[in-house]
């Protein structure tokens, strides 16, 4: 099938990789259909495009927190593993939603709310995490204090 994108114009792709977000994602609760694009034609980048299939202006930017968080530690309730049909852990794809005003420097992302994916059944949710450590606007670079000082 194809769809139209903002950031690609027409792009083609299986039907089998559309991903159905039942109950939509929040302030998009209409748009339940989307599609997920590497940010790089290598697929080598953390970064993503989560594409509206429906609607070629819906589209998230969005990065595997565990690229930039290796502390990063999400925990589903029983009933969010059922919902998503989650049988292994590895089904799981974790995502969260990045914030870009002006420079990629001053990035940020959502921690307290990823998007969980089934990708064997192609399903999806954005959850809300229940720890305070998290925040909905985390620095996505952050500053290394101990590099040495120029003298």
């Amino acid at each position: 099938m194809k769809i139209q994108t903002e950031q690609f114009g027409e792009v083609e792709i299986a039907e089998e990789r559309v991903i159905t977000f039942d109950k939509g994602i929040p302030g998009f609760e209409e748009v339940k259909d989307y599609v997920l694009i590497p940010a790089d034609a290598l697929e080598e980048s953390p970064f993503f495009f989560l594409q509206s299939v429906e609607q070629m202006e819906v589209s998230f930017f969005l990065v595997d927190p565990f690229t930039f968080f290796k502390d990063y530690n999400i925990k589903l309730e029983e009933q969010m593993v059922e919902r998503l049909q989650l049988e292994e852990p590895t089904d799981a794809i974790v995502l969260t939603t990045v914030t870009v005003k002006g420079d990629i420097s001053g990035a940020t992302t959502n921690l307290k709310a990823p998007l969980v994916i089934n990708n064997k059944k192609q399903q999806g949710m954005q959850i809300v995490l229940n720890n305070k450590d998290y925040e909905i606007k985390q620095a996505l670079f952050q500053v290394d204090n101990t590099a040495a000082r120029k003298v």
